[in-house]
C-alpha cells in the first residue's frame, strides 16, 4: 500500500515536470536565440543575468538570492515580476535537490498578487494549482501511512494477546 502511494506520488511529480519542463525558463536558450538576447541583455541589470546564469548552472541557493537581491534593488521595475517569479521556479527545479513546494506555491501566490497581469501569470497559476495537488497528496500519504502503523501495532497486540502473551 505505501508504495503504491508512493509510486503514485513520484508519477505524478514526473507528469508534472515533464508538462512545465518547457515553461520554467531556466535553461539557456537555443544558439540561434542567443545573438538577439546579447543584444536585449544590454539593457537587463546586472544583477538579473547573474541570477539568470546561476539558475542555468543548477545553483539554486545562488539564484534566489541574487533573484532576492534583484527585488531590493529594483521593486518597481520590470525585471521584479521576473525575479519573483524566478524565485518560485528554483524552488521547484527538477534537479533542485533542496526544492521546496511550499515555499514555491508561497512565491507564486506573492506572484500573483503582486503581478496578476505579467505574462507568466497563466503558467504561474499552473504551478500553484500543480504544486497544491501534490502538497495535499503527500499530506494525505502521511496520514494514510499513520494509519497503517497503527493497524500494525493493533495487529501485533491482537496476535499477542491470542497467543496468551
Amino acid at each position: 500500500m505505501r508504495t503504491s502511494v508512493a509510486l503514485s506520488l513520484t508519477i505524478i511529480a514526473a507528469v508534472c515536470i515533464m508538462a512545465f519542463g518547457g515553461c520554467a525558463g531556466m535553461r539557456p536558450d537555443a544558439p540561434e536565440q542567443q545573438p538577439q538576447q546579447q543584444q536585449a541583455n544590454n539593457d537587463v541589470p546586472k544583477k538579473v543575468l547573474e541570477a539568470r546564469t546561476l539558475a542555468q548552472a543548477s545553483k539554486y541557493i545562488e539564484a534566489v538570492a541574487a533573484y532576492q537581491l534583484v527585488l531590493q534593488e529594483h521593486p518597481d521595475t520590470e525585471w521584479a515580476p521576473e525575479a519573483k517569479y524566478g524565485i518560485a521556479l528554483a524552488f521547484v527545479s527538477a534537479d533542485n535537490p533542496q526544492k521546496d513546494y511550499s515555499a514555491a506555491v508561497k512565491e507564486f501566490d506573492e506572484f500573483l498578487s503582486l503581478y496578476p497581469s505579467d505574462k507568466r501569470a497563466a503558467e504561474a497559476k499552473s504551478w500553484r494549482q500543480t504544486l497544491k495537488v501534490l502538497l495535499d497528496a503527500k499530506k494525505d500519504n502521511d496520514r494514510l501511512n499513520k494509519n497503517i502503523e497503527k493497524l500494525k501495532m493493533l495487529d501485533l497486540k491482537q496476535e499477542e494477546k491470542r497467543l496468551g502473551r
